[in-house]
């Protein structure tokens, strides 16, 4: 991930992870909340174990304030594997752990009972060395439908500042997305996403849910992705259990020779 950002002038990759396990789950298909009131959730995984070998965690608060108006807050951290600190004579000095991290809020306000709007303000701090830091904000902006059987969104996301590491200035990865999917039957979601990353690079995603009695949740799905600039290719399967408010969710991805093994799990509560 690292190299790749040095070599295409984009920074903070991290930015194109899901970190909903359901979503991952799903191929990578963005899905809409379906709490009624709230949804708490904190989350880790092992991200492309096999190459990166990035660790993730954090957490995301979703709470319904009225019928038409929601808000909520996100934080996310990514670790990359230490390497170790050497002066120019080759004397190991320490070690530096690379790090992503996110901080963001959002709203969304319903301008009907089908139709309404989602903002998302983030924060970005990234290190890829001791001396070459940087930060920028970036926001996600989407246009969104959400009926009985079918919902979709578009709209863009992480389009912001420019993120310095003391030398060059470098793009976050923004892009465009349509997202959607459909519920043909009492308990199954199918799912599919296009994204267009502005330098060029192109994501899809399509994923399916089936959940027994309300209560478990099978997931599988299938993402391509540009490997030099996007989220590279992989097949997931994932389990949801659900019960009295608490849900637990897993993704598994495969398939892979980059991200295979890779593994995120999450924990919340929603009602």
């Amino acid at each position: 991930m690292l190299a790749a950002q040095a070599a295409l002038a984009q920074a903070v990759p991290t930015l194109l992870v899901p970190a909903d396990s359901r979503s991952l789950a799903m191929g990578g298909v963005v899905l809409p909340k379906d709490a009624s009131k709230l949804d708490v959730q904190a989350f880790y995984g092992m991200w492309a174990p096999n190459s990166a070998n990035n660790s993730v965690f954090g957490g995301d608060v979703f709470f319904r304030v009225s019928k038409r108006v929601a808000v909520s807050v996100e934080g996310r951290y990514f670790a990359d594997k230490p390497y170790d600190v050497t002066t120019a004579q080759g004397q190991v000095t320490g070690t530096f752990t690379p790090n992503d991290f996110f901080a963001g809020a959002g709203v969304s306000v319903g301008f009907s009972d089908t139709f309404g709007a989602t903002l998302k303000a983030r924060y970005v701090s990234s290190a890829i060395a001791a001396d070459a830091k940087g930060g920028a904000f970036c926001a996600d902006l989407s246009v969104d439908y959400k009926g009985a059987i079918a919902f979709v969104s578009a709209g863009v996301r992480n389009l912001g500042t420019q993120i310095n590491y003391g030398g060059a200035s470098y793009a976050l990865p923004a892009m465009a997305a349509v997202s959607g999917g459909v519920r043909p039957v009492d308990g199954l979601t199918v799912g599919a996403e296009v994204d267009y990353l502005f330098t060029g690079g192109l994501m899809a995603g399509l994923g399916v849910e089936y959940t027994i009695v309300d209560i478990v949740s099978l997931r599988g799905g299938f993402h391509y992705g540009d490997p030099a600039k996007a989220v590279p290719m992989y097949a997931s399967v994932g389990l949801g259990v659900k019960f009295a408010g608490v849900h637990l969710d897993a993704a598994f991805l495969t398939a892979s020779q980059t991200l295979g093994n890779t593994l995120m799990i999450g924990l919340g509560y929603a009602f």
